[in-house]
């Protein structure tokens, strides 16, 4: 009897690791306020597979930015923690994406690498980072929630009602500059 519970606890006790999720620590420290990340929505669907992000530069220099991102949860403790399938993530950075000084940029990031469902109730944020002419690099978020019902409400105010207006974005428009030089 006494193997069994063991056996019992030991099961549990793996069980338990496998909930365990890891901080999320900010790679950049550095932020500027004058670059705004945003969703483009404030509520998702659960099994939404992307998000689109807005980025807005409100200052006179030239930004630019990878494909690179983070999926983050909040915690119940109020911290961040990364939201993985347990493997290990590899982006292909070869294309550079500039933001124009004043300018806006969009970009659509892809939360099937991160995970196949966000879970209802939860709030998640994007991490991501840019860089300026002289190699700085800037970290900036981007938060939004899961909440099924109060995004099919979001839903038709944004649509006027076309329940197919987020399941299907522009074709081949991952990254689109919204507002060029100006």
């Amino acid at each position: 009897m006494k193997k069994v519970i063991l056996l019992v606890l030991c099961f549990i006790f793996i069980l338990s690791g496998c909930e365990k999720l890891e901080k999320a620590e900010p790679y950049y420290t550095e932020t500027r306020e004058d670059v705004v990340l945003s969703a483009q929505y404030e509520y998702y669907f659960s099994d939404e597979t992307s998000v689109r992000c807005d980025w807005e530069n409100k200052s006179s220099e030239e930004f630019s930015f990878y494909d690179t991102f983070e999926l983050h949860i909040l915690g119940d403790n109020g911290e961040w923690f990364l939201v993985n399938k347990g493997e290990e993530v590899n982006f292909n950075t070869n294309y550079c994406h500039g933001i124009f000084a004043e300018g806006k940029s969009s970009a659509r990031y892809d939360l099937s690498v991160y995970t196949d469902k966000l879970k209802e109730g939860e709030i998640y944020r994007i991490s991501t980072y840019f860089f300026d002419e002289n190699g700085n690099n800037y970290q900036v978020f981007a938060e939004f929630t899961c909440d099924n019902e109060l995004a099919e409400k979001e839903l038709e105010k944004v649509s006027g009602g076309a329940s197919n207006y987020r399941e299907n974005p522009q074709v081949g428009d991952n990254f689109t500059i919204l507002n060029g030089n100006k």
